[in-house]
């Protein structure tokens, strides 16, 4: 970046390295993007678009009132750059009037400024002296401390995202927040609403990007956000209380995300073929989202049903729910798709796993009506039951869940419990093994449509058209039929035998 820093500084004769870049520059992390502050705010647009001529960059801008500008290498490969003019008089002024300490630390700009590339995590910043940095509200000692502390208590209160981000920050690098500041934040809770609803988006997906969301969306529940941000939640922890103890149903939803947690962190251990179905679980934040509103509806059809608490249809008006709370809070239609299908049929295989025998049949519906969606529901309802049992009580049954579901006894289940755990478990690592084994994704595409079974057998349009095309599926799914050639031969069988 030698010939980049030059360049800034040929526009701005006065530029400084700010915010998160410096922090993770400090503790040796990996860097992304770099955050630039820069002097002078006159004729700031033209500049910033010179600048991008220069270094052959698009540029656009992130906030047009602070005057806040992105910039974006082309075609040679280099870091993004945010740039800003600084917020008050000087440098000094500016790292004041930022978020939190371990963000409000500068280093000067100098023209023979590198960064070291690195494939894999992006780029590093060289070595920090630390007697070169600004560090005027204490960053620094907060770094050693591992301590998230707001600059002033005017951070918070100027913009009200920062409530969220304090959590964020906290969890990426796995800090506490400072008392003063948790107290700070709780008091304020209510402000969050204020915050866009896609800055809110962005910061609670990062913040589910944890390996232990769980404790950190309690630790937002804790601090009052979280039900600001989905309200839908807070009739949960005095609902069911009878059934999940203290917390009610929001014990309960915390428990799936813990197990869901557990489950990313050694899926190799619990998950069969892994690798073969890592592509369903790219986006572990979005799965924990699901996991987090799956029981949402719960409260609102809860119900007395001859002496016993129910929650009818819960899973199908909790579909509705966690579309409209994805729909406010600005997420793309392909995420509210999956989470608003998945949550609508949480259900599903647990009540596969309550018949004794499963037959190809069951499985070749259950597949082909959630087609792209299979694995995130099993991996849901995975969840969902192994968060019925302790951590202790799931790794002595690791081994056991990778065995033939064992049949049902003529008393039926126990209604809780290790063994009724175990079932469900072992069913649906038979679903994984079955869906990774048979190549589902294809043998759920059909080979042939209902115009191949009407100009093959000249029947006319009728139910009777897709009970046929189901019959040839489920051979397909089989393996007894591979190919469209043979799909249309197996319909010839139907006419010599008058479709039967």
């Amino acid at each position: 970046m030698t010939s980049t820093s030059a360049e800034i500084l040929k526009i701005f004769n006065e530029a400084y390295l700010v915010g998160g870049a410096v922090r993770d520059a400090v503790l040796k992390r990996p860097v992304k993007d770099l955050d630039l502050a820069v002097r002078g705010r006159a004729d700031f647009p033209a500049k910033a678009r010179k600048l991008a001529r220069r270094l052959g960059a698009s540029v656009f801008p992130l906030d047009e009132e602070r005057l806040v500008y992105r910039l974006t290498p082309r075609s040679k490969p280099g870091p993004m750059i945010d740039l800003a003019p600084f917020q008050g008089k000087d440098i000094k002024e500016d790292l004041f009037r930022r978020d939190f300490t371990v963000n409000a630390m500068a280093m000067p700009l100098t023209a023979g400024f590198k960064t070291v590339p690195d494939r894999k995590t992006g780029l590093f910043l060289p070595a920090v002296k630390k007697r070169a940095l600004l560090d005027p509200s204490g960053g620094l000692k907060d770094l050693a401390a591992k301590t998230v502390r707001a600059v002033s208590p005017q951070a918070l209160i100027e913009d009200p995202l920062r409530l969220l981000r304090a959590f964020r920050c906290a969890s990426e690098l796995n800090f506490k927040i400072d008392k003063k500041t948790l107290k700070l934040i709780k008091s304020r809770a209510a402000f969050i609403a204020r915050a866009a609803p896609e800055r809110i988006h962005d910061e609670l997906l990062l913040i589910l990007n944890s390996d232990e969301s769980h404790v950190w969306l309690k630790a937002l529940y804790g601090a009052g956000l979280l039900t600001v941000i989905i309200p839908e939640l807070a009739a949960q922890p005095a609902c069911a209380e009878v059934y999940y103890g203290k917390g009610g149903v929001l014990k309960h939803t915390f428990a799936v995300v813990e197990r869901l947690d557990h489950l990313f962190e050694n899926a190799g251990d619990y998950l069969p073929g892994r690798h073969k179905i890592e592509e369903f679980l790219t986006e572990k934040n979005i799965l924990r989202l699901a996991a987090l509103l799956h029981d949402v509806a719960k409260p609102v059809r809860a119900g007395m049903i001859n002496g016993r608490l129910r929650f009818f249809e819960h899973e199908e008006y909790g579909s509705l729910m966690s579309s409209r709370i994805m729909e406010r809070l600005r997420f793309s239609r392909d995420h509210i798709k999956l989470i608003s299908k998945i949550v609508g049929q949480h259900l599903r295989p647990g009540n596969l796993a309550s018949n004794d025998l499963i037959s190809d049949r069951a499985m070749f519906r259950f597949f082909r009506a959630m087609g792209e969606y299979t694995v995130p529901l099993l991996v849901l309802s995975w969840a969902d039951h192994a968060s019925y049992i302790t951590q202790r009580q799931l790794r002595s049954i690791k081994d056991k869940i990778k065995e033939k579901p064992f049949h049902i006894p003529k008393g039926g289940l126990p209604k809780s419990g290790t063994k009724k755990t175990l079932r469900f478990l072992e069913v649906l690592n038979m679903l994984f093994e079955v869906y990774i084994s048979r190549n589902i994704k294809l043998r759920t595409v059909r080979l042939i449509d209902g115009h191949d079974v009407i100009r093959t057998l000249k029947l006319k349009e009728g139910p009777e058209i897709g009970e046929i095309l189901e019959k040839v599926s489920l051979r397909q799914f089989e393996g007894k039929i591979n190919t469209r050639r043979q799909a249309l031969s197996y319909l010839k069988s139907f006419k010599k035998t008058d479709t039967q």
